[in-house]
């Protein structure tokens, strides 16, 4: 593995530890309602994040566990990138292109 890829997957999986199990489990059933929902087409992870806070999901320790919450539902199948990329519209990422996901 790439020097790169292992400092990343350290840190999430620090991000997801700080965030807790009952963060993680929770935060797992919101996105996966999401995807359904989303159907085939997906959506941004962002828009995941935003529907959990509109749920009054609490926010983890660090803005991080989002990211790593992504990575550990595609690392475990559950999710995929749809190959699509759109414009992030959170001002944070400045416009970034951020993947599409949906179920896998």
């Amino acid at each position: 593995m790439i020097q790169g890829q292992s400092l990343r997957d350290e840190g999430a999986a620090r991000a997801l530890v700080n965030a807790g199990t009952t963060w993680n489990e929770r935060a797992t059933e919101v996105a996966l309602f999401y995807f359904r929902a989303a159907g085939w087409d997906g959506a941004l992870f962002e828009d995941v994040r935003g529907y959990a806070e509109a749920l009054g999901l609490p926010s983890p320790p660090s803005p991080n566990a989002w990211g790593a919450l992504a990575l550990s539902m595609s690392k475990t199948g559950l999710i995929k990138k749809t190959g699509v990329y759109m414009n992030s519209r959170s001002s944070r990422s400045h416009a970034r292109a951020q993947p599409v996901w949906r179920l896998a």
